[in-house]
């Protein structure tokens, strides 16, 4: 007589990993995506903030500037005094941090490259002709600013070359 089997036979455990497998696999590239659209929006909300302060500050006739840091951008209000103050409200533009793996690049403003340690954009009743370069993990988005206040941006990545 045989013994009753116990375990599992090699069939049945190849069936169980294969199944895990494909799951983490799906998983994998499901999280991908997310962290890429949560990246397209982060890089369009920028685009709308930008855009509302140009319409701010040329509907209102006071400056504002955007300074571009490492970590985060925040906006300033020109006071009465001639001083730049931090904007707490509106709540759009209160100061932002920059969403894991995104980063300020090369910045142009009327066609003049804007050194990393003076990366500003002022927008006054004339909204100025700006170039911004968003460092993604998937490349480099550009957000162009036009003499009418108007924000674009570039519906293609810019890959960054890797070396060997």
């Amino acid at each position: 007589m045989r013994s009753a089997r116990r375990g599992f036979t090699l069939i049945e455990v190849m069936v169980v990993l294969l199944i895990i497998s494909i799951t983490v696999a799906v998983v994998s590239v499901n999280f991908g995506v997310l962290d890429r659209r949560n990246t397209a929006d982060e890089v369009e909300r920028l685009q709308r903030v930008l855009q509302f302060a140009a319409e701010r500050a040329a509907v209102r006739g006071n400056p504002i500037q955007v300074e571009f840091l490492p970590g985060s951008y925040r906006f300033s209000q020109l006071d009465a005094s001639g001083k730049w103050q931090l904007m707490f409200e509106p709540r759009e533009l209160i100061e932002h941090d920059w969403q894991a793996g995104l980063a300020p690049g090369q910045l142009s403003v009327a066609d003049r490259p804007v050194e990393a340690a003076d990366a500003r954009i002022v927008f006054t009743s004339e909204a100025p002709r700006f170039r911004l370069e968003v460092l993604t993990p998937d490349g480099i988005r550009t957000l162009t600013g036009n003499s009418a206040g108007e924000v674009l941006t570039d519906t293609a990545i810019t890959t960054v070359g890797v070396r060997s």
